[in-house]
């Protein structure tokens, strides 16, 4: 009896056992399908995105979560979130808003406006991406920061959560994009709340406005349906955007050259060749953040070549590939107000630099300039900027990523090419020998963060070029409200690039010294350049290190 009993014990506790195993597998399986795996992740400097084709308990859309890293400790925060969308000629906001999650539906009716500004391009929504831009303001005892973000998105994925069929979409279609904003309290510099009367700098001076060398500066904040603005009893959070909107010729890709070169080299023929195939992204670029994340994506197919013969130049100057497009920059300002005492409190501001709209398979232009083009507004506007806001030209030896020189040899006269970070190449023709220089492969990235900060002034020979109106215009403006200063300009990737440098012409007594550099406007448009001088390398380095650093004898 015992054992009969002994035995229904043992079978009963098996069995709770049992069932204790199959629910757990359940209660996994469960929790394994309420959390799929995104179909993509993007890091970017203050946080991850990542993009769900489905997830559970939610309409499809955005989910941003704020969290605050302390140390070791990371946990979610309260912090007033804007959300502004980018348009093709502007940024207009969706959202003012508190809280450690926030949700933006694609159903919502301010999404609307926004889709309908881009299909009224005409362009087919599977050839482009755009972005939402994103300021959160945490406020701690009396520090504050304002993080700012761009999230990257399709207008089709929002069209086909609402139910409009986009065709062809990639058999993926993400629904849910979920955020997390990470406001690191150690390494970002907090502004210090301070009490104060609002200065409002939502309005530029309308005066600033107009046609400078074929550039167009105007008010990009585009006036659409208004968000209503948070207001947590007895305090008011005022959140205020200024956007300055360019729209011209961005260049691609340039060569300079000075005087000396004419000079001492005008049998010098030079060619300048681009190829660009495949997805082309712009990053935006914020102050005292550096990257936030890419603005707009597009595909191009650029595959051209011109020449240019240093005899028949009319002085110093640039021989360029450009083409056209818009920018913005966009200063967002956030302050805190107790209506019953009407004390104000000023949190802080950023500003972000991005690329708003480039025509998909845009075509490329080309031109020499001498003073009044492109590459001057790039070289002149960037003085202005770095020389009134920093203090230093940041054109400098950290934006040049090669040198080469095609000298005599000082002790026999034997022409030689001097090749410091990599290999300049050379083919014969039926007019003599080309040297060229290339620079580019498969999924090559331009990363001006990296390579170098900026651009600034130009080595000697070159400043005696015309100063161009649209820079010192856009600099004043700069200087006087949207505090560029600290701007790390963005990086840029393709699918394929290729951009060469060709010489021919190179013979005994040549002296032609080669400045690689990357570079970019000083709002930045990220591009390559070849400085070409005869008497030394761009900024008259004293010294500089080489990796490759190899001298061989041609003539």
């Amino acid at each position: 009896m015992i054992m009969a009993q002994v035995k229904y014990v043992r079978a009963l506790v098996l069995i709770i056992l049992a069932l204790s195993i199959v629910s757990t597998l359940i209660l996994l399986l469960n929790t394994a399908q309420a959390q799929p795996m995104p179909i993509q992740s993007i890091k970017v400097n203050n946080g991850v995105i990542s993009y769900y084709e489905s997830l559970q308990s939610m309409a499809p859309g955005i989910v941003i979560r704020v969290y605050v890293i302390n140390g070791s400790i990371i946990k979610p925060v309260n912090a007033f979130v804007s959300i502004y969308a980018n348009l093709p000629n502007g940024v207009t906001p969706m959202m003012h808003t508190y809280g450690s999650v926030i949700t933006l539906p694609f159903n919502e009716s301010a999404w609307s406006f926004i889709i309908n500004e881009w299909l009224g391009t005409g362009v087919p929504v599977n050839d482009y991406n755009t972005s939402l831009l994103v300021f959160v303001t945490y406020i701690s005892g009396n520090d504050s920061w304002v993080v700012p973000m761009i999230i990257p998105y399709n207008v089709g994925w929002v069209l086909a959560a609402r139910g409009v069929k986009v065709a062809p979409m990639n058999p993926a279609v993400p629904r849910y994009i979920v955020v997390s904003i990470n406001i690191n309290v150690n390494t970002i510099k907090p502004f210090k709340v301070i009490r104060t009367k609002i200065n409002s700098t939502g309005e530029l001076d309308p005066q600033v406005f107009g046609s400078y060398g074929g550039y167009v500066l105007y008010n990009c904040s585009v006036s659409g349906p208004q968000p209503s603005i948070y207001m947590p009893l007895p305090y008011e959070f005022i959140p205020e955007s200024t956007c300055l909107g360019i729209n011209g010729t961005l260049p691609l890709a340039w060569i300079t050259w000075d005087k000396s070169v004419r000079q001492y080299d005008n049998k010098l023929l030079t060619y300048l060749g681009v190829y660009y195939s495949g997805t082309v992204s712009w990053d935006a670029m914020a102050t005292n953040y550096g990257d936030i994340g890419t603005s707009y994506s597009t595909g191009e197919s650029w595959t051209l070549a011109i020449s240019i013969n240093m005899s028949s130049t009319q002085g110093p100057g640039s021989l360029y590939w450009a083409y056209g497009g818009t920018w913005a920059l966009v200063k967002y300002d956030a302050w805190y107000v107790d209506v019953t005492t009407g004390y104000t409190w000023y949190l802080g501001s950023v500003t972000v630099s991005e690329i708003l709209y480039v025509p998909r398979q845009e075509q490329l232009t080309y031109g020499v300039d001498y003073g009044n083009g492109p590459i001057s507004t790039l070289y002149y506007g960037a003085i202005a900027v770095s020389k009134g806001l920093i203090s230093y030209p940041v054109l400098n030896a950290s934006s040049v990523i090669d040198y080469a020189s095609f000298t005599p040899n000082p002790l026999t006269g034997a022409e030689q090419l001097s090749m410091c970070n990599g290999l300049v190449y050379n083919t014969t023709g039926t007019l003599g020998t080309i040297y060229y220089i290339t620079l580019g492969g498969v999924k090559y990235a331009i990363n001006t963060a990296q390579l170098g900060t900026g651009i600034g002034s130009l080595a000697a020979g070159i400043v005696s070029l015309a100063a161009p109106s649209p820079y010192s215009i856009i600099a004043g403006i700069v200087a006087t409200g949207l505090g560029i200063a600290s701007i790390i300009l963005p990086s840029s990737s393709t699918t394929v690039t290729n951009t060469q440098l060709e010489l021919l012409g190179i013979a005994k007594g040549t002296n032609l010294y080669i400045s690689v550099m990357v570079a970019s406007k000083a709002f930045g448009i990220p591009t390559f350049g070849f400085i070409l001088n005869a008497t030394n390398y761009y900024g008259n380095p004293t010294s500089y290190s080489c990796k490759y650093g190899k001298v061989i004898i041609i003539s």
